[in-house]
């Protein structure tokens, strides 16, 4: 049974989308170019697009896939998509320090209470030998999907801090979602930090197994706007309220509505019953944006000193809210 507070936070995104009728209607003849990457940490994106939310504000979409957020941040400020669904990372933090117009505007896919639907994995022969966490990792080979400066780096580097490691006590590799699982048949990699429902699938095939995941309760990921919204905020608006639309059909049990599912599946190019069988993560109907971890993860990066500067930057010239 829906609980009363479910209840009221569904009822009050509903509001904030219903509220925007106008806005909506003025964006009649817009296009939207979208880059994203193929994971359920963006369902609300898919879900407005595939549930004609964007096209009852008169925005047509168009979605491209990319390989990881730091590859599309200099796409978003150049116009060359007009926003982005990815990680945060260090080409982001760089590209703002540098003047490039893109701002951080929502969070998608909080790490839940329950489940792990984005973790550090290690080998199966490793975890049959008795390695059950990350604490022998130092030396090892771990790859995830983007650099050390990538939103999969971050959540690396909560996990090891346990264990008084860090980035440089391991060999980090770049390895694509789609090329994840070639790089554990093949032992390319020790240990592997994977994203839903590449966890759910590795461990099924008895490719790895968990041994460390992201805290709960965080967002490193989300959505980037470039200037073709920043500098209009009516088109802004209407794009966020789809997008809320699109999250409040899935933070709670919508998310297994067939029509959600199907959206998930179309663009991230997994079966139905796999999303279905993996643990999700929770999505806010208001898309909020976690603060603290943008924060904690700047700093991470400075630390790291992947970053190009040694100040930290105000939310002020990162985030745009609307």
């Amino acid at each position: 049974m829906t609980s009363r507070k479910q209840f009221l936070t569904s009822a009050v995104a509903g509001a904030a989308v219903l509220s925007a009728p106008a806005v909506a209607r003025a964006q009649a003849g817009k296009t939207l170019t979208i880059g994203y990457v193929p994971s359920t940490l963006f369902a609300p994106v898919f879900v407005a697009v595939e549930r004609g939310y964007l096209k009852s504000a008169g925005i047509t979409a168009t979605l491209t896939p990319i390989v990881a957020g730091q590859d599309a941040m200099a796409l978003v400020a150049q116009s060359q998509l007009d926003c982005a669904t990815a990680g945060l990372s260090a080409a982001f933090f760089n590209a703002v320090n540098r003047g490039l117009t893109v701002k951080f505007v929502a969070s998608t896919g909080y790490q839940p209470k329950d489940g792990h639907p984005t973790a550090l994995m290690i080998r199966q022969d490793l975890w049959d030998a008795g390695a059950h966490d990350a604490s022998g990792l130092k030396g090892k080979t771990v790859g995830w999907l983007g650099n050390a400066g990538a939103t999969s780096g971050y959540y690396v580097a909560l996990i090891l801090r346990k264990y008084g490691l860090g980035i440089k006590d391991i060999s980090a590799v770049n390895i694509a979602a789609p090329d994840q699982q070639v790089a554990l048949e093949r032992k390319a990699v020790d240990a592997m930090f994977c994203a839903a429902p590449f966890t759910a699938l590795f461990a099924e095939k008895k490719l790895a197994q968990i041994i460390g995941s992201a805290p709960a309760g965080i967002a490193g990921t989300g959505i980037f706007f470039g200037p073709s919204l920043l500098n209009d905020a009516g088109y802004a608006k209407a794009v966020m309220a789809a997008f809320r639309q699109g999250a409040a059909d899935v933070s709670g049990s919508g998310y297994y509505a067939p029509a959600n599912l199907a959206a998930m599946a179309k663009y991230i190019n997994q079966p139905v019953e796999l999303i279905k069988s993996t643990d999700r993560y929770d999505f806010k109907p208001d898309l909020r944006i976690d603060g603290a971890t943008l924060t904690d993860m700047q700093t991470e990066f400075i630390g790291q000193g992947i970053l190009t500067y040694k100040t930290a930057l105000p939310d002020s010239q990162l985030i745009q809210r609307y």
